[in-house]
Protein backbone atom coordinates (compact mmCIF):
# COMPACT_ATOMS: atom_id res chain seq x y z
CA UNK A 1 0.00 0.00 0.00
CA UNK A 2 2.84 2.36 0.83
CA UNK A 3 4.47 1.67 -2.56
CA UNK A 4 1.13 2.33 -4.27
CA UNK A 5 0.68 5.54 -2.31
CA UNK A 6 4.14 6.84 -3.21
CA UNK A 7 3.62 5.91 -6.87
CA UNK A 8 0.28 7.64 -6.98
CA UNK A 9 1.77 10.72 -5.35
CA UNK A 10 4.57 10.88 -7.93
CA UNK A 11 2.06 10.46 -10.76
CA UNK A 12 -0.08 13.33 -9.49
CA UNK A 13 2.98 15.53 -9.01
CA UNK A 14 4.24 14.92 -12.55
CA UNK A 15 0.76 15.38 -14.00
CA UNK A 16 0.46 18.70 -12.20
CA UNK A 17 3.79 19.92 -13.55
CA UNK A 18 2.82 18.81 -17.06
CA UNK A 19 -0.52 20.64 -16.83
CA UNK A 20 1.15 23.82 -15.57
CA UNK A 21 3.70 23.80 -18.40
CA UNK A 22 1.02 23.13 -21.03
CA UNK A 23 -1.25 25.87 -19.67
CA UNK A 24 1.66 28.33 -19.59
CA UNK A 25 2.42 27.57 -23.24
CA UNK A 26 -1.22 28.09 -24.21
CA UNK A 27 -1.44 31.36 -22.32
CA UNK A 28 1.79 32.62 -23.84
CA UNK A 29 0.72 31.63 -27.34
CA UNK A 30 -2.88 32.73 -27.47
CA UNK A 31 -3.16 35.68 -25.09
CA UNK A 32 -2.91 39.00 -27.00
CA UNK A 33 -1.54 40.75 -23.92
CA UNK A 34 1.20 38.17 -23.43
CA UNK A 35 2.19 38.31 -27.09
CA UNK A 36 2.36 42.10 -26.99
CA UNK A 37 4.50 42.10 -23.85
CA UNK A 38 6.98 39.65 -25.31
CA UNK A 39 7.20 41.96 -28.28
CA UNK A 40 8.62 44.71 -26.08
CA UNK A 41 8.93 48.18 -27.54
CA UNK A 42 7.52 47.88 -31.09
CA UNK A 43 9.80 50.69 -32.26
CA UNK A 44 12.96 48.75 -31.38
CA UNK A 45 14.44 45.93 -33.40
CA UNK A 46 13.85 42.58 -31.77
CA UNK A 47 16.84 40.39 -30.94
CA UNK A 48 19.42 40.20 -33.71
CA UNK A 49 17.10 41.37 -36.49
CA UNK A 50 18.34 44.95 -36.75
CA UNK A 51 20.74 44.17 -39.58
CA UNK A 52 18.05 42.56 -41.73
CA UNK A 53 14.95 44.63 -40.90
CA UNK A 54 13.68 46.34 -44.03
CA UNK A 55 15.84 44.26 -46.35
CA UNK A 56 14.06 43.53 -49.64
CA UNK A 57 14.48 39.82 -50.41
CA UNK A 58 12.34 39.74 -53.55
CA UNK A 59 11.04 42.39 -55.92
CA UNK A 60 8.72 41.83 -58.88
CA UNK A 61 7.39 44.50 -61.18
CA UNK A 62 3.64 44.26 -61.65
CA UNK A 63 1.44 46.01 -64.19
CA UNK A 64 -2.14 46.22 -62.97
CA UNK A 65 -4.54 48.62 -64.66
CA UNK A 66 -4.41 51.68 -62.41
CA UNK A 67 -4.81 54.62 -64.78
CA UNK A 68 -1.31 55.73 -63.78
CA UNK A 69 0.73 53.22 -65.77
CA UNK A 70 2.47 55.99 -67.73
CA UNK A 71 3.36 57.88 -64.56
CA UNK A 72 4.34 55.30 -61.95
CA UNK A 73 6.16 52.00 -61.54
CA UNK A 74 4.76 49.41 -59.15
CA UNK A 75 6.50 46.48 -57.48
CA UNK A 76 5.35 43.61 -55.29
CA UNK A 77 8.06 43.07 -52.71
CA UNK A 78 8.94 40.72 -49.88
CA UNK A 79 10.90 42.29 -47.04
CA UNK A 80 12.26 41.25 -43.66
CA UNK A 81 10.53 42.24 -40.45
CA UNK A 82 12.03 40.82 -37.25
CA UNK A 83 13.00 37.60 -38.96
CA UNK A 84 9.70 37.20 -40.83
CA UNK A 85 9.25 37.59 -44.59
CA UNK A 86 6.38 40.02 -45.17
CA UNK A 87 4.69 40.90 -48.45
CA UNK A 88 4.33 44.53 -49.43
CA UNK A 89 4.30 47.01 -52.30
CA UNK A 90 6.57 49.77 -53.52
CA UNK A 91 5.39 52.43 -55.96
CA UNK A 92 7.39 55.35 -57.34
CA UNK A 93 7.07 57.90 -60.12
CA UNK A 94 8.64 57.05 -63.45
CA UNK A 95 9.92 60.59 -63.68
CA UNK A 96 11.55 61.75 -60.48
CA UNK A 97 11.55 65.54 -60.38
CA UNK A 98 13.95 65.89 -57.45
CA UNK A 99 17.15 64.15 -56.40
CA UNK A 100 15.25 62.30 -53.72
CA UNK A 101 11.53 61.99 -53.02
CA UNK A 102 9.63 62.04 -49.73
CA UNK A 103 8.37 58.71 -48.42
CA UNK A 104 4.70 57.93 -47.79
CA UNK A 105 3.92 54.79 -45.78
CA UNK A 106 0.38 53.57 -46.41
CA UNK A 107 -1.39 51.30 -43.91
CA UNK A 108 -4.32 49.38 -45.37
CA UNK A 109 -7.58 48.74 -43.62
CA UNK A 110 -9.40 45.48 -43.05
CA UNK A 111 -9.90 43.27 -40.01
CA UNK A 112 -11.51 40.26 -41.67
CA UNK A 113 -9.23 37.40 -42.76
CA UNK A 114 -10.01 38.09 -46.41
CA UNK A 115 -8.66 41.65 -46.17
CA UNK A 116 -5.63 42.46 -48.27
CA UNK A 117 -4.30 45.00 -50.77
CA UNK A 118 -6.46 44.69 -53.90
CA UNK A 119 -6.58 46.36 -57.31
CA UNK A 120 -8.38 49.40 -55.87
CA UNK A 121 -5.66 49.82 -53.25
CA UNK A 122 -2.96 49.51 -55.90
CA UNK A 123 -4.71 52.18 -57.94
CA UNK A 124 -4.66 54.47 -54.91
CA UNK A 125 -0.98 53.77 -54.17
CA UNK A 126 -0.22 54.71 -57.77
CA UNK A 127 -2.23 57.90 -57.44
CA UNK A 128 -0.27 58.87 -54.33
CA UNK A 129 3.05 58.07 -56.02
CA UNK A 130 2.11 60.20 -59.02
CA UNK A 131 2.31 63.18 -56.65
CA UNK A 132 6.07 62.64 -56.37
CA UNK A 133 6.14 60.26 -53.41
CA UNK A 134 7.85 56.95 -52.86
CA UNK A 135 4.94 54.91 -51.53
CA UNK A 136 5.39 51.82 -49.37
CA UNK A 137 2.62 49.54 -48.10
CA UNK A 138 2.60 46.33 -46.09
CA UNK A 139 0.15 43.44 -46.28
CA UNK A 140 1.18 42.68 -42.66
CA UNK A 141 2.55 39.33 -41.56
CA UNK A 142 0.72 36.11 -42.29
CA UNK A 143 -1.23 37.63 -45.20
CA UNK A 144 -0.94 37.22 -48.99
CA UNK A 145 1.72 34.54 -48.71
CA UNK A 146 3.80 36.28 -46.06
CA UNK A 147 5.33 34.40 -43.16
CA UNK A 148 4.22 34.57 -39.56
CA UNK A 149 0.91 34.44 -37.77
CA UNK A 150 -1.74 37.06 -38.65
CA UNK A 151 -2.18 39.62 -35.88
CA UNK A 152 -4.09 42.82 -35.29
CA UNK A 153 -2.07 45.76 -34.01
CA UNK A 154 0.36 43.43 -32.23
CA UNK A 155 3.62 42.30 -33.79
CA UNK A 156 2.31 43.44 -37.16
CA UNK A 157 2.96 47.03 -36.05
CA UNK A 158 6.60 46.09 -36.46
CA UNK A 159 5.88 45.32 -40.12
CA UNK A 160 4.85 48.96 -40.55
CA UNK A 161 7.81 50.32 -38.61
CA UNK A 162 10.26 48.18 -40.57
CA UNK A 163 9.24 49.96 -43.76
CA UNK A 164 11.25 52.89 -42.40
CA UNK A 165 14.67 51.18 -42.60
CA UNK A 166 13.53 49.81 -45.98
CA UNK A 167 12.97 53.36 -47.20
CA UNK A 168 16.35 54.45 -45.88
CA UNK A 169 18.02 51.93 -48.19
CA UNK A 170 16.33 53.24 -51.35
CA UNK A 171 18.66 55.58 -53.29
CA UNK A 172 15.80 57.71 -54.61
CA UNK A 173 14.01 58.13 -51.25
CA UNK A 174 14.60 61.02 -48.86
CA UNK A 175 14.63 59.28 -45.49
CA UNK A 176 14.50 62.64 -43.72
CA UNK A 177 11.05 63.36 -45.15
CA UNK A 178 8.51 60.70 -44.21
CA UNK A 179 4.76 60.69 -43.63
CA UNK A 180 2.23 57.98 -42.82
CA UNK A 181 -1.37 57.41 -43.91
CA UNK A 182 -3.85 54.84 -42.63
CA UNK A 183 -7.45 53.89 -43.37
CA UNK A 184 -9.71 52.26 -40.76
CA UNK A 185 -7.69 49.41 -39.17
CA UNK A 186 -4.71 51.03 -40.88
CA UNK A 187 -5.54 54.19 -38.95
CA UNK A 188 -5.22 52.20 -35.73
CA UNK A 189 -1.88 50.86 -36.98
CA UNK A 190 -0.81 54.44 -37.78
CA UNK A 191 -1.70 55.64 -34.28
CA UNK A 192 0.22 52.72 -32.76
CA UNK A 193 3.25 53.38 -34.95
CA UNK A 194 3.21 57.03 -33.85
CA UNK A 195 2.85 55.91 -30.24
CA UNK A 196 5.96 53.77 -30.73
CA UNK A 197 7.91 56.81 -31.87
CA UNK A 198 7.89 56.23 -35.63
CA UNK A 199 10.24 58.73 -37.28
CA UNK A 200 7.69 60.52 -39.47
CA UNK A 201 6.92 64.20 -39.95
CA UNK A 202 3.13 63.90 -39.92
CA UNK A 203 0.33 61.34 -40.06
CA UNK A 204 -3.13 61.26 -41.60
CA UNK A 205 -5.99 58.89 -40.76
CA UNK A 206 -9.25 58.20 -42.58
CA UNK A 207 -12.09 56.60 -40.61
CA UNK A 208 -9.58 55.36 -38.06
CA UNK A 209 -10.41 53.11 -35.12
CA UNK A 210 -9.64 54.77 -31.79
CA UNK A 211 -11.81 52.56 -29.53
CA UNK A 212 -11.52 48.92 -30.57
CA UNK A 213 -13.80 47.59 -27.83
CA UNK A 214 -16.67 49.72 -29.18
CA UNK A 215 -16.16 48.16 -32.62
CA UNK A 216 -16.40 44.73 -31.01
CA UNK A 217 -19.52 45.60 -29.06
CA UNK A 218 -21.42 47.29 -31.90
CA UNK A 219 -20.38 45.19 -34.86
CA UNK A 220 -21.85 41.95 -36.07
CA UNK A 221 -20.02 38.68 -36.60
CA UNK A 222 -18.12 40.07 -39.59
CA UNK A 223 -15.85 41.94 -37.16
CA UNK A 224 -16.55 40.20 -33.86
CA UNK A 225 -15.33 36.81 -35.05
CA UNK A 226 -11.89 37.95 -36.28
CA UNK A 227 -11.52 40.27 -33.29
CA UNK A 228 -12.23 37.36 -30.94
CA UNK A 229 -9.56 35.27 -32.63
CA UNK A 230 -6.91 37.96 -33.09
CA UNK A 231 -7.40 40.05 -29.93
CA UNK A 232 -9.81 38.23 -27.61
CA UNK A 233 -12.95 39.15 -25.72
CA UNK A 234 -12.86 42.72 -24.32
CA UNK A 235 -14.73 41.61 -21.21
CA UNK A 236 -12.19 38.89 -20.43
CA UNK A 237 -9.11 40.81 -21.56
CA UNK A 238 -9.85 44.56 -21.59
CA UNK A 239 -6.16 45.52 -21.59
CA UNK A 240 -5.67 43.89 -25.00
CA UNK A 241 -8.21 46.37 -26.40
CA UNK A 242 -6.97 49.35 -24.40
CA UNK A 243 -3.41 49.13 -25.72
CA UNK A 244 -4.80 49.15 -29.27
CA UNK A 245 -7.10 52.15 -28.76
CA UNK A 246 -5.63 55.65 -29.11
CA UNK A 247 -8.37 57.13 -26.91
CA UNK A 248 -6.48 55.61 -23.97
CA UNK A 249 -3.12 57.24 -24.76
CA UNK A 250 -3.60 60.52 -26.70
CA UNK A 251 -0.51 61.93 -24.98
CA UNK A 252 1.61 59.51 -27.03
CA UNK A 253 0.56 61.10 -30.34
CA UNK A 254 3.18 63.81 -30.46
CA UNK A 255 3.28 64.03 -34.26
CA UNK A 256 0.96 66.36 -36.24
CA UNK A 257 -2.29 64.45 -36.87
CA UNK A 258 -4.86 64.93 -39.63
CA UNK A 259 -8.11 63.02 -39.06
CA UNK A 260 -10.78 62.70 -41.73
CA UNK A 261 -14.12 61.04 -41.02
CA UNK A 262 -17.27 60.67 -43.07
CA UNK A 263 -20.48 61.66 -41.35
CA UNK A 264 -22.16 58.65 -42.97
CA UNK A 265 -19.50 56.15 -41.89
CA UNK A 266 -21.37 52.89 -41.13
CA UNK A 267 -18.34 51.09 -39.69
CA UNK A 268 -16.48 53.38 -37.28
CA UNK A 269 -18.63 55.91 -35.36
CA UNK A 270 -17.56 59.48 -36.07
CA UNK A 271 -17.54 60.07 -32.31
CA UNK A 272 -14.34 58.05 -32.09
CA UNK A 273 -12.45 60.66 -34.09
CA UNK A 274 -14.19 63.56 -32.36
CA UNK A 275 -13.30 62.24 -28.91
CA UNK A 276 -9.65 61.75 -29.84
CA UNK A 277 -9.38 65.26 -31.29
CA UNK A 278 -10.92 66.73 -28.13
CA UNK A 279 -8.21 65.05 -26.09
CA UNK A 280 -5.46 66.16 -28.46
CA UNK A 281 -6.67 69.75 -28.27
CA UNK A 282 -6.72 69.60 -24.49
CA UNK A 283 -3.09 68.45 -24.59
CA UNK A 284 -2.20 71.25 -27.01
CA UNK A 285 -1.06 68.79 -29.70
CA UNK A 286 -1.17 69.81 -33.34
CA UNK A 287 -4.12 68.30 -35.17
CA UNK A 288 -6.82 68.91 -37.74
CA UNK A 289 -10.23 67.25 -37.92
CA UNK A 290 -12.18 67.21 -41.18
CA UNK A 291 -15.74 65.89 -40.98
CA UNK A 292 -17.10 65.14 -44.44
CA UNK A 293 -20.90 65.42 -44.92
CA UNK A 294 -22.25 62.32 -46.63
CA UNK A 295 -18.83 60.67 -46.57
CA UNK A 296 -18.64 56.88 -46.25
CA UNK A 297 -16.08 54.81 -44.33
CA UNK A 298 -13.10 55.23 -46.68
CA UNK A 299 -14.47 58.47 -48.18
CA UNK A 300 -14.47 56.78 -51.58
CA UNK A 301 -17.49 58.90 -52.45
CA UNK A 302 -15.61 62.09 -51.52
CA UNK A 303 -12.16 61.41 -52.95
CA UNK A 304 -11.44 64.96 -54.11
CA UNK A 305 -11.92 66.38 -50.60
CA UNK A 306 -10.12 63.45 -48.98
CA UNK A 307 -7.03 63.47 -51.15
CA UNK A 308 -6.70 67.24 -51.29
CA UNK A 309 -6.70 67.43 -47.49
CA UNK A 310 -4.20 64.58 -47.16
CA UNK A 311 -1.72 65.89 -49.72
CA UNK A 312 -1.92 69.47 -48.45
CA UNK A 313 -1.33 68.27 -44.89
CA UNK A 314 1.72 66.25 -45.87
CA UNK A 315 3.20 68.99 -48.06
CA UNK A 316 2.94 71.38 -45.15
CA UNK A 317 5.34 69.26 -43.06
CA UNK A 318 7.70 67.70 -45.57
CA UNK A 319 8.46 71.17 -46.96
CA UNK A 320 9.49 72.31 -43.49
Amino acid sequence: MKRLGVGALLFLLLAGISFWVTWSEIEGKDSPVQVYKRQGDPNKSQGSFEATNGKIVSKERIRPVTGYEDKTTLYRITYMSDGVRVVGYLCKPKRIEAKKLPVLIFNRGGIAYSSHINKNTLRYLSKLASNQYVVLASEYRGVAGGEGKPELAGKDVRDVLNLIPLAEKLPYADSKRKVMLGFSRGGMMTYMAAKSGADVDAIAVVGGVTDLSQIYERSGDIFRNPLSRLVGDPLLDPKAYQIRSALNWPDKLKVPVLILHGLKDPVVPVEQSQQLVAKLKKLGYENRLVLVPGGNHYLTNKTSIRDREILQWFQRYINN
